[in-house]
């Protein structure tokens, strides 16, 4: 939930700013034509900016408060199935399936495995890579445990748990 709130409020504050720009940059047009370029200038760039990018950014941030919804409810709220988190949010499951695969992708929910249509916990363990400090019989390097046998990675000579011991 870190991440997403960190991302809202980014959104916010970045959609506020162009806000305001757009607000000011509209009367520093006539206010410093003829008089002040450089101002009348940076009257029509706030201007610009603020009538092209603004819309975008609200709409952005939009989104992101409906993602940030659907992340609570699995969340907070326990709901795992489309059709629980559907029902509980009035939208549409395709909007649920779409929200929940854009929130894996960005990280916003970890630890769960989607089938489409469920939500699970991922209780898969990490597979370790085990480095032992055996040495190599041919050429003294340290070999490394591989399933149940032991292989030098310089020579590739594989040895067996008794040639070792």
């Amino acid at each position: 939930m870190k991440q997403i709130n960190k991302d809202l409020k980014k959104l916010f504050y970045c959609s506020l700013i162009l806000t305001i720009l757009f607000v000011i940059g509209i009367p520093m047009i006539p206010m410093f034509a003829g008089k002040i370029t450089i101002l009348m200038v940076l009257g029509i760039i706030f201007t610009a900016v603020g009538f092209y990018v603004m819309p975008i950014m609200w709409i952005l941030y939009g989104g992101l408060r409906g993602l940030k919804r659907v992340v609570e409810a699995v969340l907070e709220e326990n709901l795992y199935s489309n059709e629980e988190i559907a029902t509980h949010l009035q939208i549409s499951e395709r909007e649920v399936h779409e929200s929940i695969k854009k929130a894996i992708n960005k990280k916003y929910l970890i630890g769960f495995k989607y089938d489409g249509k469920t939500l699970q916990l991922n209780e898969n363990k990490k597979k370790e890579f085990v480095l032992h400090k055996k040495q190599c019989k041919n050429c003294g390097g340290k070999l490394e445990k591989v399933g149940d046998s032991w292989v030098c990675p310089y020579c590739g000579v594989e040895f067996s748990i008794e040639e070792i011991k």
